[in-house]
Protein backbone atom coordinates (compact mmCIF):
# COMPACT_ATOMS: atom_id res chain seq x y z
CA UNK A 1 0.00 0.00 0.00
CA UNK A 2 1.30 3.30 -0.88
CA UNK A 3 1.54 6.46 1.61
CA UNK A 4 -0.61 8.93 0.35
CA UNK A 5 1.76 11.88 2.31
CA UNK A 6 4.79 10.12 0.05
CA UNK A 7 2.90 10.56 -2.68
CA UNK A 8 1.80 14.68 -1.69
CA UNK A 9 5.60 15.45 -0.82
CA UNK A 10 6.86 13.82 -3.87
CA UNK A 11 4.22 16.10 -6.38
CA UNK A 12 5.25 19.22 -4.36
CA UNK A 13 8.92 18.57 -4.86
CA UNK A 14 8.43 17.49 -8.50
CA UNK A 15 8.14 20.96 -9.50
CA UNK A 16 12.02 21.55 -8.74
CA UNK A 17 13.06 22.47 -12.09
CA UNK A 18 9.97 23.58 -13.52
CA UNK A 19 9.25 27.63 -14.76
CA UNK A 20 7.27 30.06 -12.09
CA UNK A 21 5.68 32.91 -13.08
CA UNK A 22 4.28 36.05 -10.89
CA UNK A 23 1.70 38.35 -12.75
CA UNK A 24 2.08 41.65 -10.69
CA UNK A 25 -1.08 43.74 -10.03
CA UNK A 26 -2.22 46.20 -12.64
CA UNK A 27 0.71 47.35 -15.07
CA UNK A 28 3.55 46.15 -12.81
CA UNK A 29 4.44 43.73 -15.47
CA UNK A 30 5.07 39.49 -14.77
CA UNK A 31 8.76 37.69 -13.60
CA UNK A 32 9.52 34.43 -15.05
CA UNK A 33 12.32 32.19 -13.28
CA UNK A 34 13.04 28.79 -12.20
CA UNK A 35 12.28 27.02 -9.07
CA UNK A 36 15.54 25.83 -8.17
CA UNK A 37 14.85 24.33 -4.57
CA UNK A 38 12.35 23.54 -2.27
CA UNK A 39 11.91 22.67 1.15
CA UNK A 40 8.26 21.21 2.63
CA UNK A 41 7.42 21.40 5.93
CA UNK A 42 4.30 19.17 6.75
CA UNK A 43 1.85 21.89 8.61
CA UNK A 44 -0.35 21.48 11.46
CA UNK A 45 -3.73 21.59 10.76
CA UNK A 46 -6.17 22.24 14.25
CA UNK A 47 -9.10 21.01 12.79
CA UNK A 48 -7.45 18.05 10.24
CA UNK A 49 -9.55 18.66 7.93
CA UNK A 50 -7.59 19.77 5.23
CA UNK A 51 -4.44 18.88 4.98
CA UNK A 52 -1.19 21.36 4.69
CA UNK A 53 2.22 21.44 3.50
CA UNK A 54 4.40 24.73 3.87
CA UNK A 55 6.95 25.14 1.69
CA UNK A 56 10.43 27.44 1.38
CA UNK A 57 11.47 27.78 -2.66
CA UNK A 58 14.74 29.14 -3.30
CA UNK A 59 13.89 30.43 -7.14
CA UNK A 60 16.01 31.73 -9.75
CA UNK A 61 15.26 34.95 -12.14
CA UNK A 62 18.17 34.91 -14.05
CA UNK A 63 17.61 38.79 -15.20
CA UNK A 64 17.88 40.06 -11.51
CA UNK A 65 20.51 42.06 -10.32
CA UNK A 66 20.58 39.57 -7.49
CA UNK A 67 19.05 36.33 -9.16
CA UNK A 68 18.36 34.22 -6.04
CA UNK A 69 14.70 34.73 -4.39
CA UNK A 70 12.46 32.99 -1.65
CA UNK A 71 9.46 32.61 -1.77
CA UNK A 72 7.40 31.36 1.23
CA UNK A 73 3.63 29.69 0.43
CA UNK A 74 2.17 26.38 0.92
CA UNK A 75 -0.23 23.89 -0.46
CA UNK A 76 -3.51 22.08 0.55
CA UNK A 77 -5.27 19.22 -0.54
CA UNK A 78 -9.20 19.79 0.00
CA UNK A 79 -11.19 16.33 -0.99
CA UNK A 80 -8.82 14.86 -2.95
CA UNK A 81 -7.19 17.76 -4.97
CA UNK A 82 -3.75 18.73 -4.04
CA UNK A 83 -3.55 22.67 -4.60
CA UNK A 84 -1.45 26.16 -4.48
CA UNK A 85 -2.70 27.62 -1.72
CA UNK A 86 -0.50 30.82 -1.99
CA UNK A 87 -1.91 33.13 -4.64
CA UNK A 88 -0.12 36.05 -2.95
CA UNK A 89 2.94 35.65 -1.38
CA UNK A 90 6.45 37.30 0.07
CA UNK A 91 9.29 36.66 -2.97
CA UNK A 92 11.96 38.58 -1.95
CA UNK A 93 15.85 38.30 -3.12
CA UNK A 94 17.61 36.84 -0.17
CA UNK A 95 19.62 39.93 0.83
CA UNK A 96 15.86 41.52 1.69
CA UNK A 97 15.13 38.86 3.51
CA UNK A 98 18.23 39.19 5.92
CA UNK A 99 17.82 42.63 6.15
CA UNK A 100 13.95 41.71 6.79
CA UNK A 101 15.21 38.83 9.23
CA UNK A 102 17.60 41.45 11.14
CA UNK A 103 15.38 44.17 11.83
CA UNK A 104 12.76 41.90 13.20
CA UNK A 105 14.85 40.72 15.25
CA UNK A 106 16.32 44.31 16.43
CA UNK A 107 12.80 45.55 16.92
CA UNK A 108 10.93 42.51 18.35
CA UNK A 109 12.60 40.35 20.92
CA UNK A 110 10.29 37.46 20.46
CA UNK A 111 11.39 37.20 16.73
CA UNK A 112 14.98 37.27 17.78
CA UNK A 113 14.43 34.60 20.63
CA UNK A 114 12.59 32.59 17.77
CA UNK A 115 15.99 33.11 15.66
CA UNK A 116 18.29 32.37 18.96
CA UNK A 117 16.07 28.75 19.42
CA UNK A 118 16.44 28.25 15.91
CA UNK A 119 20.30 28.35 16.08
CA UNK A 120 20.65 26.54 18.62
CA UNK A 121 18.30 23.38 17.44
CA UNK A 122 20.73 23.58 14.62
CA UNK A 123 23.71 23.27 16.68
CA UNK A 124 22.22 19.81 17.77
Amino acid sequence: MTNPMTDELHRILSCIGKRVSFKYPGNEGDKHGILKDRAVVESTNESGAVPYWDVVDLIEFKDEKEPEWIRIGYYRKPKHTLNWGSQTTITEPVSIWKRIFVNAAQEKKWFRDLLEDIMIELKK
